[in-house]
C-alpha cells in the first residue's frame, strides 16, 4: 500500500518551525509541536507540499523538510493535487473557506490549528461539513491525546474515587481565542459526552463593534454546566493545570503536563470492615504527586495526525474517535461563543442555542488576529 501524502498551510511556528521556548522548557509530551515535523516523523505519511501567504516562508519550510512543492496560494496547491492529510496552521479569519476549500479539492483529513472559527455563520458551516462520515478533523488543542492528561481524566471517570463532579482549568489570566480552546476542550474530555445546559462567564476589557469583537478579552471566570450535575469552570489561577474533583479526591495534570498530582484517597466501600477501607479511619492526607511512566505512544501534533491516518485507512476505532472529536470541536466553538454572550447579558446563564447569530470575534492581539 502506499504512503498517504500530507501537505501544511501555514509556515510559522505552529505549521513549520516550534517554538524555542516549547523544546526547551515544555514536556516531552508536546514534542513534535510543528504539523510538518508531525508529518515528517509519521510512518507511512509523506509530506509533498507546503503554502505560506508569505513566499520567503513557504520557501524556507520548503527547504527545511526537503520538499519540492511550495506555493503562496492554497488553491493552486489544491490544483496541482490535492493530498490526502492537510495541517492548517494560518491565522483563523479565512479558515473556514480554507477547510471548504480542502475538502471540495478531495481532501478529507484535516489537522486545524485552534480556534477554528471567527463567526457563528461559519462554524454552522463548518458543523455541516464535519457531520459527513468521509470527513476527518482534529484540532491544534491537543492535550486530549497526551498520555498523562489520558491517564488523569480515566482514573477520575473511574469511579474509584466516586462521582466526576466538576473540572478546573486553572491556566492564568488569558485570553479567549488564545489560550482558552485548550481549556474548553480538557473540560469537554472530562465530560465524555454530556450535553451541555448552560454557560456562564465574565470577560475583562471588550473591545466591540456591535456584535464584532476585535480583541481577544481576558476570561475572568465562565462556568460550563452539563447534564447529570458535572461542571467546567475557568479561572484566573495562576499555572497550567487541570485538575478533577470527584467525590473524595482531587486528580490533576500540574505543570502543563510535567507530573500528576493526587489529594484525596479511594473511595470507601460501604459493606466493607472499617478498617478495611482504604486509609482506615484518617480523613487527612498529604497531596502528592503520583508516579506516572508515559507509555511508549506518539504524542504532540504525531498523536492527532495518526488518528488521522488511521480514519483514511478505514480504522473503525479510529472513526469513532474521530467522531467523537469532531462534535467536541464544534461544540468547544460553541461554548467560546456562549462565554462572549453570557457576558454581554450581564452573566446570565444561556445555552447553546442562545447566541447571537451575527457574533463574530476576531481575537486581536495588538495588530494580530487570532
Amino acid at each position: 500500500m502506499s504512503n498517504l501524502t500530507a501537505a501544511v498551510i501555514g509556515c510559522g511556528r505552529m505549521g513549520a518551525f516550534t517554538s524555542p521556548s516549547v523544546r526547551e522548557y515544555g514536556p516531552d509530551c508536546f514534542l513534535p509541536s510543528a504539523h510538518a515535523e508531525a508529518f515528517q516523523q509519521a510512518e507511512g505519511i509523506d509530506l509533498v507540499a507546503v503554502c505560506d501567504a508569505n513566499a520567503e516562508g513557504a520557501a524556507r519550510a520548503a527547504e527545511h523538510y526537503g520538499v519540492a512543492r511550495n506555493y503562496i496560494d492554497h488553491g493552486a496547491m489544491l490544483a496541482d493535487g490535492a493530498p490526502d492529510l492537510i495541517g492548517i496552521a494560518t491565522r483563523t479569519i479565512g479558515r473556514t473557506d480554507m477547510i471548504a476549500d480542502c475538502i471540495d479539492a478531495g481532501t478529507r483529513a484535516l489537522h486545524v490549528e485552534k480556534p477554528i472559527c471567527n463567526s457563528f455563520a461559519e462554524l454552522e458551516r463548518l458543523e455541516t461539513l464535519f457531520a459527513r462520515d468521509d470527513v476527518f478533523v482534529t484540532l491544534g488543542a491537543v492535550r486530549r491525546h497526551f498520555a498523562i492528561y489520558k491517564e488523569a481524566v480515566a482514573r477520575a471517570q473511574s469511579g474509584n474515587y466516586g462521582e466526576l463532579l466538576e473540572a478546573n482549568a486553572e491556566f492564568g489570566a488569558r485570553t479567549l481565542y488564545w489560550s482558552h480552546p485548550h481549556t474548553v476542550d480538557l473540560i469537554l474530555l472530562a465530560a465524555a459526552g454530556a450535553k451541555v445546559e448552560a454557560v456562564q462567564a465574565r470577560l475583562g476589557e471588550v473591545e466591540r463593534k456591535g456584535l464584532r469583537i476585535v480583541n481577544d478579552p481576558v476570561v475572568m471566570d465562565a462556568t460550563i454546566w452539563f447534564e447529570g450535575g458535572f461542571a467546567g469552570r475557568i479561572t484566573r489561577v495562576p499555572g497550567t493545570d487541570f485538575r478533577m474533583a470527584c467525590q473524595t479526591a482531587q486528580i490533576a495534570v500540574i505543570g502543563n503536563g510535567h507530573s500528576l498530582w493526587l489529594s484525596g484517597r479511594p473511595k470507601p466501600d460501604p459493606d466493607a470492615p472499617r478498617d478495611a477501607n482504604p486509609a482506615g479511619a484518617n480523613p487527612y492526607h498529604e497531596p502528592e504527586k503520583q508516579k506516572f511512566v508515559a507509555p511508549d505512544e506518539p504524542q504532540g501534533a504525531l498523536a492527532p495526525i495518526l488518528q488521522l491516518a488511521d480514519c483514511l485507512k478505514g480504522s473503525e476505532t479510529a472513526r469513532n474517535a474521530n467522531a467523537a472529536l469532531k462534535r467536541d470541536i464544534t461544540t468547544g466553538q460553541r461554548i467560546l461563543f456562549a462565554i462572549v454572550q453570557s457576558h454581554f447579558e450581564g452573566g446570565r446563564p444561556v445555552t447553546l442555542d442562545e447566541i447571537d447569530p451575527d457574533l463574530f470575534i476576531e481575537g486581536r492581539t495588538g495588530d494580530t488576529p487570532a
